[in-house]
């Protein structure tokens, strides 16, 4: 398990080139603190910073049902990346929306992510199925010969004909 310190700078540095993360205050120059769901804290002056996901959070908690274009236009946040996080399961479509995601396997409606609940299943059977198929074919290349070369093998000669 992630420390806490740990788990915050993985998630920084994993959001921060999409969600256009701050890392310093701009008035006291110190690295600024993760407070979570796109908030960030100056721990010298207090202040709170908040990167792309933390605006269209923060819009979408006083404007329940904003669509995609309104919510762009009011934050500055591009559309595609507003989508992505519907795809990527931070953000969700409210219920009774006009609006929704369309699922990529069937085409049926969806609140976030890619699949909808039968499609999700079908394609995380149909991957352990692959990653089944994949070990068996490794293990079958390393019974031959041609797996992955081991620490030891550096390529040379073993043995000599004498």
């Amino acid at each position: 398990m992630r420390s806490s310190k740990n788990a915050q700078m993985y998630l920084k540095n994993k959001f921060e080139n999409i969600y256009h993360a701050p890392d310093r205050c701009p008035d006291c120059e110190v690295m600024l603190e993760y407070n979570g769901l796109g908030e960030y804290k100056c721990p010298k002056c207090g202040k709170i910073y908040k990167d792309d996901f933390g605006r269209v959070r923060e819009y979408l908690d006083e404007h329940r049902g904003a669509t995609v274009t309104e919510i762009a236009s009011v934050t500055g946040v591009q559309e595609t990346l507003i989508t992505r996080m519907l795809r990527d399961e931070r953000l969700e479509v409210a219920e009774g929306s006009k609006t929704f995601l369309a699922c990529e396997a069937c085409g049926k409606p969806i609140r976030s992510g890619y699949y909808c609940d039968e499609c999700a299943q079908i394609a995380a059977a149909a991957k352990k199925k692959r990653d089944k198929e994949n070990e068996i074919l490794d293990r079958k290349d390393l019974i031959r010969g041609l797996g992955k070369a081991m620490n030891e093998d550096d390529g040379k000669k073993r043995f000599e004909r004498r």
